[in-house]
């Protein structure tokens, strides 16, 4: 058998009876075994692709969006560890999942452990990243023991029972879930009427980033400005964060990118503007595009001006990881997750999905009550100025994943 928990316990189909109760999941403790670096970087590996992967198939939307590749996977990875025959392999090969189940659990579980405390250099006071995953199910599908074990050991993630019959019941439940694990930060994560009483499993994957900057926006700087909107025609107020100082850039002829740090030795921001159309650039964005703009990163003296804004859409991503290769993990009758449950009569129906983040001054942001009525600094160094649709993306640098990756095309309603 191929993963960790397909073993002699499962085989003996060990079943929990009795309903599991989301709020009994803490945070999961520290790998039993040292990490390998290896299983680190095979993560990390995989992460990139299919960050790809799934950004060509959200930005055929025109508008802004936002997700988490490093979410996404970690949660379509636990469905991988209840999935078996072609389910398990078609998940393996999207995800690009390699190498021993155990050590791939062991360093998400790591990953979430790290996640959970500031970077080196961090207040932890202001950095915290709160992450809400796990499955909800029909009633009567009971899982396995042994299943139950490895989310709630390597995720913090409950598999809980559902009666769909009354979805807007179970929408609530959810939500208040989602709220109560993101310190109440991710409020109406699923919008009304997106449950359905024809549901079988749902896998919810929700995260909030919350970070201050390792050199805070001045708000006496930030300031009113026009924002071109997608098809150059049109242009919409925005309040410009504004700052100068040295900075990792890069300029190409087709972007600009400049890298801010946010405080602590770990996460920063990229910020990628194309100097022409955003859809002709994005339609060469790839792992190599990236890699090429990435080490080109020089520190220089630069003015950069970018709007103010939030991420924070609730997408849903099932139609998505269709067109990327995941079929019979979604098909009812073809999906085989009988890890799970001992049974074929199990498939995932819906994968709802946020990543939360603000991009403001930095920690005093909230309690500035003058901010856009400031004046922008004198330009010096390089000029990089967002002020039409970019891409940007929140990465743990130290360890090569993408965290975050979305486009801000304007400002809703704009």
């Amino acid at each position: 058998m191929r993963h960790w928990l397909k073993s002699g316990v499962l085989g003996a189909a060990a079943v929990l009876l009795l309903g599991v109760s989301c709020q009994a999941f803490k945070r999961p403790p520290e790998p039993a075994t040292p990490v390998q670096r290896s299983d680190v970087a095979n993560v990390a590996a995989g992460d990139r692709a299919f960050a790809f992967r799934l950004f060509r198939v959200l930005r055929e939307r025109p508008d802004s969006f936002a997700f988490s590749p490093a979410g996404v996977r970690m949660a379509l990875t636990m469905a991988w560890a209840g999935a078996e025959s072609e389910t398990a392999e078609e998940l393996g090969s999207v995800l690009g999942l390699a190498g021993d189940p155990t050590a791939i659990h062991q360093s998400n579980q790591a990953l979430l452990a790290v996640w959970r405390k500031a970077p080196l250099g961090g207040s932890a006071a202001s950095f915290k990243l709160r992450v809400a995953q796990g499955f909800f199910a029909q009633t009567e599908r009971q899982p396995a023991q042994a299943f139950i074990e490895l989310l709630q050991r390597h995720y913090a993630a409950p598999f809980s029972p559902k009666d769909f019959a009354a979805p807007e019941t179970v929408r609530s439940q959810v939500n208040l879930w989602v709220e109560k694990r993101t310190d109440e930060r991710l409020g109406n994560f699923l919008p009304q009427g997106s449950l359905d009483s024809g549901l079988e499993l749902v896998l919810v994957s929700a995260l909030d980033f919350e970070a201050p900057w390792a050199k805070p926006f001045d708000p006496g700087h930030t300031h009113g400005g026009e924002f071109q909107l997608p098809g150059g025609k049109k242009t919409a107020k925005v309040e410009l964060l504004a700052r100068t100082g040295e900075h990792l850039v890069n300029e190409t002829p087709e972007a600009q990118v400049v890298e801010l740090d946010y405080e602590g030795d770990g996460f920063v921001f990229d910020l990628i503007v194309p100097r022409g159309e955003l859809a002709a650039f994005e339609a060469g964005f790839d792992e190599k595009k990236l890699d090429q703009l990435l080490s080109a990163l020089a520190p220089k003296e630069v003015t950069v001006s970018l709007p103010r804004f939030e991420a924070g859409e609730t997408v849903e991503l099932t139609g998505a990881l269709q067109k990327i290769g995941i079929h019979a993990a979604l098909t009812p009758g073809k999906a085989d997750f009988s890890t799970i449950t001992g049974t074929r009569k199990l498939h995932l129906s819906k994968l709802p999905h946020r990543i939360q983040l603000r991009v403001d001054e930095g920690a005093t942001a909230e309690r500035s009550g003058d901010a856009g009525a400031g004046k922008a600094p004198e330009p010096r160094g390089v000029e990089v100025r967002a002020v039409r649709p970019f891409l940007y993306l929140v990465r743990d640098k130290k360890r090569n994943l993408i965290l975050g990756m979305g486009r801000y095309a304007g400002p809703a309603g704009g």
